[in-house]
C-alpha cells in the first residue's frame, strides 16, 4: 500500500479540463518504495529464496504495470503488486499453490476493475488491498483442501 498509493495518485485528473496530467514525482516514488514491500514480505515469510523472487517480482511488477496499465495505471499496479506479494511469500508445502494465489490475484483484480468502472474510489482502495488479501485466502484454502484430501485418505485407510 505504501508504494500503490503514490503510483494511484500520480494518475488522478486535478480537474483543469487539460487532460489527465501524470505526476512523475508520485510515480517515482512508488517505484522506489516498491522493492521496499517485496524485499519485506520475503524477508517477513523467511523465504530461502527471497533475493530472486524479489528481483522476479520487481520485473513482473513492471511488465503488469506497463502492460495491464494501459487500461488503468491502477489495474497496473493492483496487478503487479499482487502477483508480486504471491511470488515474494514463501510457499507452504501444499501442492499447486502458486497456481492458487496467481488465480486469487487474477478474480481481486478483475472485481477491482468491475468497481472501479461502478464506483472509482471503491475501486482504487480495493486494488490496494485486495490481491494482497486474496494470496492469504489463497493459502488458507489450499491449507485446508490439502488437510481435507489428507483425512479422506486416512480414513480410506490409505496412511498418506
Amino acid at each position: 500500500m505504501f508504494s500503490y498509493f503514490p503510483y494511484a495518485a500520480a494518475f488522478i485528473d486535478p480537474g483543469n479540463n487539460g487532460g489527465v496530467v501524470v505526476d512523475p514525482g508520485l510515480v517515482g516514488i512508488a517505484l522506489v518504495v516498491a522493492p521496499f514491500v517485496f524485499v519485506t514480505v520475503g524477508l517477513v515469510s523467511r523465504n530461502p529464496n527471497a533475493p530472486k523472487r524479489v528481483l522476479l517480482a520487481m520485473g513482473l511488477l513492471l511488465a503488469l504495470g506497463l502492460a495491464i496499465g494501459l487500461v488503468s495505471p491502477v489495474l497496473g499496479a493492483s496487478a503487479g503488486f499482487g502477483v508480486g506479494v504471491a511470488i515474494c511469500l514463501r510457499l507452504p508445502d501444499i501442492p499447486d499453490q502458486m497456481r492458487r494465489r496467481l488465480i486469487a490475484v487474477a478474480l481481486a483484480v478483475a472485481y477491482a476493475m468491475v468497481l472501479l468502472f461502478v464506483a472509482p474510489p471503491a475501486g482504487v482502495l480495493t486494488g490496494a488491498l485486495v490481491p494482497t488479501l486474496m494470496v492469504g485466502f489463497a493459502d488458507e484454502y489450499g491449507a485446508w483442501r490439502w488437510a481435507k484430501r489428507q483425512d479422506a485418505a486416512q480414513a480410506n485407510g490409505g496412511g498418506g
